[in-house]
């Protein structure tokens, strides 16, 4: 059952694994960042002071606000130092930036699937240590995929997989499976990768597949954390995945559950990532009905193929880690990677280019790639720079219109939608990706879209001071007012005089044009 789909969509956020309390100060770098700088980080900046929290070397706001700070007076700018300049670590022939995994030069990407000639069991690596995918699993799935046969899986030296420590039997290719105790008992395996009872009536009356079923051992489960028991019969788990619509030209879904239980369901752009995520096709994936479908939130399209897959476009190969691309500099080194062309990715080009893009890979074990200083990475993000009058955050709610319509409505935008909330952010209406959103829930619930503010209507000078000047001056000056502007615009806020967004908008410019001063 061969089936391709091309929806437009907009690239996933980055997600760091980090503990609740680094988690959340990594949540905030954005926010930080812009307070000392003025502007949102690139994905190499936000990637930096993301691994410094997560190493816990900033542990408060103010901390990490601090560092930004000092950086920037150090150096009279917050981008990164050059990777470079980074220390070359031993055994590292580079900098260990510039490896697949920055733990040893002789590891692979997390992500990677391995075996060895000898041995047919397969394991999946994840920072330097290899975790075992049950047999019967990588049958089924490379037995029914179109687009993947059984040398997908790289085979290296007994040597090399014992420079792996071998941890857990947990990792991504369990989810959504169903795994039987020697007792008979059932434990389905959600996208939280716990073990979650299941009765078999349950499962019959969620019509999981008979091929969903892998037998195990009862040391093999004790591995897996234990979840609270499925019971409902009117949703599916996170982790299920799910067919909707024809046989052939249908859609297939992933249900997903975040941190408070809350159900959403994400479509796949194409199916060439899905089967890359080890689901099989007739074995695992199901029917679902038009009345199940409606019950889940919508969230954001799923565009991103997992850790360790390699894509290639205009004539490059970049390995995919952490969401984001990272050239492969030479040929010498996809081969000593052990990777094969012929499962190089290349469908769909637009959906690469959305990409962000990291630091290349120009080593592996021995084997180095020239790269030089200079050649730091830049980023495809979801801010747009064809509209450098407004402020980043938004631009940054701009890149994001069609990706916040899309939960907010369940349904795809139209052009002529687009064109509304693009231009409603772009007037000033709203100023982050958290007034989008906010705005766009409203206009679904009451149907009936917000108005834009007339430019020659009076408003209330608190109003204009705390909403329309800052969107005014940047748009006019494309920068941030000082404090002195500030106090000399909002001394000109008043009842009859600069009291709407054209009068005040105008005098801005106007001082601009004849004076080239921000303020007197």
């Amino acid at each position: 059952m061969k089936r391709r789909w091309i929806v437009l969509g907009f690239m996933m956020a980055l997600i760091l694994v980090a503990t609740p309390a680094s988690a959340a100060l990594i949540d905030q770098v954005n926010q930080a960042f812009r307070q000392v700088c003025g502007r949102t980080p690139t994905y190499t900046e936000w990637q930096y002071w993301a691994g410094r929290v997560e190493r816990g070397e900033k542990t408060t706001y103010d901390s990490l606000v601090g560092a930004m700070a000092y950086q920037k007076a150090q150096s009279g700018s917050t981008a990164v130092a050059a990777v470079a300049s980074v220390p070359v670590a031993p055994g590292f022939t580079l900098a260990s930036v510039y490896y697949p995994s920055t733990l040893n030069p002789n590891f692979l990407p997390n992500g990677s699937l391995v075996r060895t000639a000898a041995n047919p069991a397969v394991f999946y690596i994840k920072d330097g240590k290899r975790s075992w995918v049950l047999p019967k699993m990588v049958d089924r799935w490379l037995g029914e995929a179109h687009y993947f046969a059984p040398d997908v899986i790289t085979t290296i030296s007994d040597a090399d997989m014992q420079r792996y420590v071998r941890t857990t039997s947990v990792n991504p290719l369990y989810i959504g499976k169903i795994l039987q105790h020697p007792d008979g008992r059932l434990f389905y395996i959600d996208d939280k990768l716990r073990k979650r009872p299941m009765s078999t009536s349950v499962r019959s009356a969620l019509h999981y597949p008979s091929g969903n079923l892998y037998s195990t051992s009862a040391a093999h489960l004790s591995e897996f954390p234990t979840g609270t028991a499925i019971t409902r019969t009117d949703v599916h788990p996170g982790g299920t995945v799910m067919y909707h619509g024809l046989y052939h030209g249908g859609t297939v879904w992933r249900i997903e559950e975040n941190s408070t239980g809350t159900l959403t369901k994400r479509l796949y752009l194409t199916d060439y990532i899905y089967e890359a995520e080890g689901y099989p096709w007739s074995s695992q994936i199901m029917s679902v009905s038009d009345a199940e479908l409606t019950r889940y939130a919508r969230g954001s399209n799923i565009e991103r193929y997992p850790d360790g897959w390699v894509v290639g476009f205009e004539g490059k190969r970049y390995l995919v880690q952490k969401g984001a691309l990272r050239q492969i500099m030479s040929d010498n080194l996809f081969n000593a990677m052990g990777l094969k062309s012929q499962y190089v990715l290349t469908v769909y080009p637009e959906f690469l280019r959305r990409y962000p893009v990291a630091t290349q890979v120009a080593g592996f074990k021995t084997v180095t790639a020239p790269v030089t200083a200079s050649v730091v990475p830049t980023v495809s993000t979801t801010t747009v720079s064809g509209y450098p009058e407004v402020r980043p955050a938004a631009r940054e709610a701009i890149g994001s219109v069609n990706d916040l319509f899309l939960v907010a409505y369940d349904r795809q935008i139209t052009a002529e939608e687009n064109r509304f909330w693009v231009d409603y952010v772009f007037k000033g209406e709203v100023a982050t990706k958290d007034e989008l959103k906010l705005a766009m829930a409203r206009a679904k619930s009451t149907g009936v879209r917000p108005k834009i503010t007339s430019r020659t209507t009076v408003l209330d000078p608190s109003v204009l001071r705390s909403k329309w000047f800052p969107y005014l001056f940047y748009f006019v000056w494309r920068k941030e007012p000082t404090t002195a502007d500030r106090e000399y615009w909002y001394s000109r806020i008043a009842p009859g005089d600069r009291d709407t967004i054209e009068n005040l908008g105008g005098t801005i410019a106007w001082l601009k044009d004849t004076a080239g001063l921000t303020s007197k």
